[in-house]
């Protein structure tokens, strides 16, 4: 099963002698919570909703330690039925198949800019708002950084309207939505990918992507990130998620003041960690036990 909301209707037509592996991919009412629900809307999804579909299920399977300790701590769940098992990434749909400077003329990027890339869907919890605050602080030191912001949501007009408060506006296009095509084309043009995200990042499968096309990854200590940089590039890894913080880890990078991965480097982290043909094997073994 993936998702509570979907799994609750059919709980009652399963044969109750089927051992059922859950797929915990985040704490849906707790996420409504950072993002402003109200307090019956939360208790329903909580009390009502996943609360009771976790009580049906044998085991879990979840993306990272940080996720783990929330479904033991938030939901009671006992540590024996809980598997940690990271995502994966196609390492064939993702590789650094072009040179940067091509992929920037695919699309139309700039050819001679430090330029950073984030794929978030543009709600509070993901932080974009810090990271432009923080693009505000490095500005006058890196006066030529630029920042291409794919996805959409519910901020986008906030963010936009930030950018001109801040004077970003030669420094910060929002993309869009990008098809995979593209997106894999947007990795491998950016010099770094970021994640500044705030609360509730269980794991973050896009890090993946960019490592596996050759870009190194910029992330916040939230979650499951440091979980998949920390034994690779934990020089990478802000001291917080400040807007502060996530500025300060950028004026070294772009100071060199910090050591960085190379390309050839990521891509081998990804593949050797984080092939979905090894992933998948994980998985398999979980759902087959008794």
């Amino acid at each position: 099963m993936h998702f509570a909301l979907y799994s609750f209707p059919i709980l009652d037509l399963l044969p109750k002698e089927i051992p059922i592996t859950f797929n915990f991919h985040g704490p849906w009412a707790y996420e409504s919570y950072t993002e402003g629900g109200s307090k019956i809307s939360i208790y329903i999804k909580k009390i009502l909703v996943e609360k009771r579909v976790y009580q049906r299920c044998n085991r879990f399977i979840v993306l990272s330690q940080a996720f783990s300790n929330i479904l033991h701590q938030k939901y009671q769940i006992q540590k024996d039925k809980i598997h940690v098992i990271p995502g994966g990434v196609n390492i064939d749909k993702f590789q650094p198949d072009l040179s940067r400077l091509q992929a920037r003329e695919k699309l139309g990027w700039y050819l001679d800019r430090p330029i950073l890339f984030t794929s978030r869907r543009l709600i509070y919890r993901v932080g974009v708002d810090k990271l432009l605050t923080a693009l505000a602080i490095i500005k006058p030191k890196v006066p030529e950084i630029w920042l291409g912001v794919a996805g959409s949501g519910n901020l986008k007009s906030a963010l936009q309207k930030q950018v001109l408060e801040l004077g970003l506006n030669h420094n910060v296009k929002f993309l869009g939505f990008l098809p995979d095509n593209q997106l894999s084309l947007a990795y491998q043009a950016a010099d770094f990918t970021i994640f500044p995200s705030q609360s509730f990042e269980g794991f973050c499968l896009a890090i993946l992507e960019s490592l596996a096309c050759g870009t190194p990854v910029i992330c916040t200590p939230i979650g499951g990130m440091p979980e998949i940089l920390k034994s690779f590039s934990p020089d990478l890894i802000t001291a917080s998620s400040t807007a502060k913080d996530i500025a300060n880890k950028l004026l070294q990078i772009f100071l060199g003041e910090i050591s960085i991965p190379s390309r050839k480097s990521c891509r081998q982290y990804a593949v050797d960690k984080f092939d979905w043909c090894k992933i998948a094997k994980q998985v398999r073994k979980v759902i087959l036990s008794d």
